[in-house]
């Protein structure tokens, strides 16, 4: 014969599953968002890590076809540029890499021909990442126009940069690259070249 169990004993019972439930959720939602910080870009959402450090960061200016150095860019041809940011500290830790504090400036020689700061910047924001020891990020890949920037702008419409040789600094929350990025600009047109 089945007897019926008293109250208390099916009350703890409930509590009790309601508890591995609970845990389950819990230790289900961590592993998730474990996985995701892993593959996110920045390594992990800044979430209690201290800050970085000064000097502990550093960043190198890069121009190319996106993936690899090109140092002569035919006529026509425009260079793209981006930077990479790395910690260089032991430990993991949070930095601004956000588009509000990321800045470009292209020289010939002396003279600043184009400046990030003079393009239209008011939809830009902040983004706290973690940076991980010794974990290169890479930026974004933007697009120089081969054209001087101005108060009035910095793409089309500006005044063209003439054929030499330049160079590119990248600053990102006031770490500026620690190298300045030299290529050329070639009178010939892309089809001229052999």
């Amino acid at each position: 014969v089945n007897r019926a169990l008293p109250p208390h004993i099916i009350r703890r019972r409930r509590i009790a599953g309601l508890v591995i439930v609970g845990l389950l959720i819990w230790a289900l939602w961590a592993l998730v968002s474990f996985v995701i910080g892993l593959f996110s870009p920045g390594g992990a959402k800044a979430t209690n890590v201290a800050a970085c450090a000064p000097g502990v960061v550093s960043v190198t200016a890069l121009s190319g076809d996106g993936t690899n150095h090109v140092s002569s860019y035919a006529q026509g041809e425009r260079p793209l540029i981006w930077f990479t940011i790395v910690n260089n500290g032991k430990t993991a830790c949070s930095f601004n890499t956000g588009a509000a504090v990321q800045f470009f400036r292209i020289r010939n020689s002396e003279q600043v021909v184009w400046d990030s700061k003079q393009c239209d910047r008011k939809d830009l924001g902040n983004q706290e990442t973690v940076l991980k020891p010794g974990k290169p990020i890479k930026s974004p890949v933007g697009m120089w126009m081969r054209v001087y920037s101005s108060n009035s702008g910095c793409g089309e419409g500006q005044a063209p940069a003439m054929a030499g040789t330049y160079s590119l600094v990248a600053e990102v929350n006031g770490v500026v690259s620690s190298n300045y990025e030299e290529f050329n600009l070639e009178d010939l047109p892309v089809e001229s070249q052999g």
